[in-house]
């Protein structure tokens, strides 16, 4: 296990994040395809080893732009323990149609978010990630 500093730990995730602010990313395949790992995993826990690969990543973070297109994603603290940072974000955005079953409002969330990401040789190699989009859901819904 590599031991990472503070710098290599914020160059390894930063092109990720940046996927995760909308009006600024670039190409979701060809960044996702440079700072992931072939056997990247990304694991959200809903589910008990509920975990998909680089090419659903590439889909579910592209899908981010038809369904929240203002989404931001803004790094609030970075954690690192050898070849593991954790960070807590913020997530904010307005969806532009139904998001998680809720109608259209027009309204906005803001919603906290922890990953740990795995860094393997210079790339992301895992990521579990919670985000609290319960909070969100009740954001949307509210009167």
């Amino acid at each position: 296990m590599t031991s990472l500093t503070q710098a290599q730990a914020r160059a390894a995730i930063a092109p990720w994040y940046s996927l995760f602010n909308i009006a600024s990313r670039g190409d979701v395949k060809a960044i996702q395809e440079q700072i992931l790992t072939e056997d990247y995993e990304s694991c959200a826990g809903y589910l008990p080893g509920e975990c998909w690969g680089r090419e659903t990543s590439i889909k579910v973070v592209s899908n981010f732009a038809n369904s929240i297109p203002d989404m931001t994603f803004d790094i609030k603290e970075v954690l690192v323990a050898g070849d593991r940072v954790i960070v807590r974000g913020e997530v904010t955005g307005t969806p532009s149609g139904d998001l998680f079953g809720v109608p259209h409002s027009g309204r906005s969330f803001r919603i906290m978010a922890v990953d740990i990401q795995t860094i393997r040789d210079g790339k992301i190699a895992r990521t579990f990630h919670m985000e609290n989009w319960l909070s969100a859901i009740g954001q949307l819904r509210a009167k």
